[in-house]
């Protein structure tokens, strides 16, 4: 992976989508939280030699829903019909420079539904969650927390599409920001919050809220942004066992790439495959995300990141608070940052920054460390 060629992200004034000499479609996203002035180009290209014909389509008389559940039973990986697979991908990190950071191993076991694990190897530490037959989850760490990043990355290669809550349409706008193009082999959607109207959500950038970009004709997600600036890549999207998986993923902020992800080639395992069987040095913890208020979030906190005051805000005196809905792990590490409400999007990005970086001591139920959810605020004032 060291030895791999650099990706070009290259600015465009384009009102319509580049396509490459084979025909294939790449995806033209408009906007940028901070390059408001620029349209920016960012080329998907997808090997589609692995699929066939399929019943999927998603053409310009589906709306923004019936194509989320059109890809659904294609990135379904807990589908009990599935015979246990095994998935090991190499990721790196670069730094700010573009160089080689660190190094890391993904690995997901699938047995069933209920069955299945996955860990993170990084330098000397690792992370490990089983869930087991009888209902149990577990969890084993050594070293270091894991990033965001690595999370994110679980999420983009086993379950990279909005959740049934997320598109729950008394909690949600869809905005189809596709292009109106015979050439576009794309259509894209925002997943916006229902708290905000459907005239504003319209109006916002590309990206300012959860955007996802499939490809019209063949069950393939091409990627997706958070906050904006930050796009994951989905590449080479192979089938397995009639499921989509991209076999390359890729986190890029603006213009820099953060990690780099390639997946083996899935195998297939028994049942009663070794890995499934939690260590004995693993400890239970609570399934579902405990619901904490204010108050408990702020006394868990024992790591606190400063956000950095845009330079854009400050010229256009943007202050307020900026609301954000926060999933912590039972590491006490932020695993999730979603956007409530912000005052503008720059001041939302830089939030988002912030908190994604704080640590908080392990919540506890029962004596077990716990996932919570909880809301933050990041106050912006002039002031100060």
């Amino acid at each position: 992976m060291t030895q791999r060629a650099k990706r070009k992200f290259t600015i465009f004034s384009s009102h319509g989508p580049q396509l490459d000499r084979n025909g294939l479609g790449s995806v033209c996203y408009f906007g940028s939280i901070m390059s408001r002035s620029a349209v920016l180009v960012l080329f998907l290209l997808i090997g589609l030699d692995n699929f066939g014909q399929s019943p999927y389509e998603t053409g310009p008389s589906k709306d923004p829903r019936a194509v989320f559940a059109a890809i659904a039973p294609y990135y379904d990986l807990r589908d009990p019909n599935l015979k246990p697979w095994h998935l090991k991908v190499n990721y790196e990190f670069e730094d700010a420079k573009g160089n080689q950071a660190e190094q890391g191993v993904f690995e997901s076991w699938w047995a069933s539904p209920d069955v299945y694990r996955s860990t993170w190897n990084r330098g000397a530490s690792t992370h490990s969650e089983w869930h087991t037959a009888d209902g149990r989850r577990l969890i084993q760490t050594t070293g270091e927390p894991l990033e965001i990043y690595e999370y994110w990355l679980q999420e983009a290669l086993l379950a990279p599409l909005p959740s049934a809550r997320d598109l729950d349409p008394a909690k949600s706008i869809l905005i189809d920001h596709s292009i109106p193009s015979a050439n576009s082999h794309t259509r894209c959607f925002m997943v916006a919050p229902a708290e905000i109207t459907e005239p504003v959500a319209t109006k916002l950038q590309f990206g300012t809220y959860p955007e996802y970009c499939v490809n019209k004709a063949l069950p393939i997600l091409l990627g997706y942004y958070r906050f904006g600036t930050i796009l994951v890549k989905c590449l080479n999207t192979v089938h397995m066992q009639g499921k989509s998986m991209p076999r390359e993923i890729l986190i890029v902020e603006e213009s820099r790439e953060i990690l780099e992800a390639k997946a083996d080639p899935v195998d297939m395992i028994a049942a009663t495959d070794p890995a499934l069987s939690p260590s004995p040095e693993a400890r239970q913890m609570d399934s579902e995300a405990s619901q904490v208020g204010d108050s408990v979030e702020s006394s868990l906190l024992v790591k606190k990141v400063a956000p950095v005051y845009p330079d854009d805000a400050k010229a256009g005196h943007m202050q307020g608070k900026v609301v954000l809905r926060t999933v912590i792990g039972p590491d006490g590490r932020v695993r999730d940052v979603r956007l409530v409400s912000a005052p503008s999007p720059s001041l939302a990005l830089a939030a988002f920054h912030s908190v994604s970086q704080w640590q908080y001591k392990p919540y506890q139920v029962d004596g077990k460390p716990a996932i919570v959810e909880t809301t933050v605020e990041v106050d912006f004032s002039l002031n100060r």
